[in-house]
């Protein structure tokens, strides 16, 4: 797995598992696996089983989440993505990709909120800065969405120069760029 021979590991891990089901790192292994080979209902029968065994663990959670988003069950990706959210509040990451996940579906209310949160845990978080940039724009907040995407650019965002450029009249004061005439 460390060298990225995923189709190489799957049978080893799926010897791991018969010999020992209740295993949860070889299970996660062949998860992991599974999901670098795009076999994404195999990791989910494999993340479920995890879920069963450490339901407590929200990396499992996130994970289906994840999963589940992947192969188009939007119900079940929401659900395991709030779920990983409620188990481990600190995660940035987590709050940025179920905030993705909404922005996606146009929920942007519920985008912004989970931008907030990313970016109330990790201030240096571009991306957080950037999305919520694009579901404020969308709920018609245009100036606090050019704020957003000057915080990201400072931060390093490669995209929030052309959001900027495309759709502010104005950039805001800290992006120190020439403003539009």
């Amino acid at each position: 797995m460390g060298k990225g021979k995923y189709q190489e590991a799957l049978p080893i891990f799926n010897k791991l598992v018969g010999f020992d089901s209740l295993s949860t790192i070889y299970r996660y292994n062949r998860a992991v696996t599974f999901t670098h080979l795009n076999l994404f209902q195999n990791a989910i029968r494999d993340y479920l089983i995890l879920v069963k065994q450490l339901p407590d663990e929200a990396e499992y959670h996130f994970q289906l989440g994840d999963l589940f988003e992947r192969a188009g069950n939007q119900t079940n990706a929401e659900v395991y993505y709030g779920n990983a959210i409620r188990l481990e509040k600190e995660n940035f990451h987590y709050f940025f990709k179920r905030g993705t996940f909404f922005l996606k579906r146009n929920s942007y209310a519920l985008a912004i909120k989970d931008f907030d949160e990313s970016i109330n845990l990790n201030p240096e978080h571009h991306s957080s800065y950037h999305n919520r940039g694009i579901a404020r724009y969308k709920v018609g907040l245009k100036e606090l969405a050019c704020e957003d995407w000057c915080q990201a650019l400072l931060k390093g965002s490669p995209n929030s120069a052309s959001h900027l450029d495309r759709n502010c009249e104005r950039y805001p004061k800290p992006c120190l760029l020439t403003e539009k005439k």
